[in-house]
């Protein structure tokens, strides 16, 4: 008997790190990014993050807002590079489980780094998100901050080189190897 292998096209999620311009070259904007498998030119996924945003309950004081928006998979000016950290087994529930991360505020010290790890920890506590995974937080920030140095190194990010246009780099954290440089 002969088995057909089938390929799971199931979506991706990866940590996105962005560029915060005027601030130290160390510090990221981090965000959690959904996509398909197999991109293609024009694609789009989704990116769940939370930002500073002046509060309309409180003028003159910035609260965290949680944030789901639709956006390109294509390479902003902004988005420094990608980690895989999973595959998504259920896409209905992902989101649902992401907008109830809590949100810290009045804490100067709570960054959005900080929600991303307590969303990978609420994913992963879930059990009905993710499907094969990488969620050790330690391993997920050592990563991505020693690949976008890397990138750095390498020069990606100054406009010389032969990089795809369009492209973003990423890492898959799972094969622990770079797909897209």
């Amino acid at each position: 008997m002969r088995t057909t292998l089938v390929s799971s096209n199931k979506d991706r999620i990866y940590i996105a790190l962005y560029d915060r311009p005027g601030e130290n070259p160390n510090t990221y904007h981090w965000a959690i990014i959904v996509g398909p498998k197999n991109e293609v030119e024009g694609g789009r996924g989704h990116r769940y993050h939370v930002r500073e945003r002046l509060g309309l309950d409180r003028p003159g004081i910035f609260r965290w807002q949680y944030e789901a928006v639709e956006i390109p998979l294509a390479q902003t000016n902004m988005l420094l590079a990608r980690v895989m950290i999973g595959k998504v087994a259920n896409g209905a529930q992902l989101p649902t489980t992401l907008a109830t991360v809590p949100l810290v505020q009045d804490n100067p010290a709570w960054r959005c780094r900080h929600w991303v790890r307590d969303a990978i920890a609420a994913l992963e506590a879930d059990r009905r998100s993710l499907g094969t995974r990488v969620t050790d937080w330690s391993k997920i920030e050592r990563a991505s901050t020693a690949y976008v140095e890397r990138k750095r190194q390498q020069k990606r990010y100054d406009g010389s080189g032969t990089w795809k246009a369009g492209t973003v780099p990423t890492y898959d954290l799972l094969e622990e190897m770079e797909v897209i440089p």
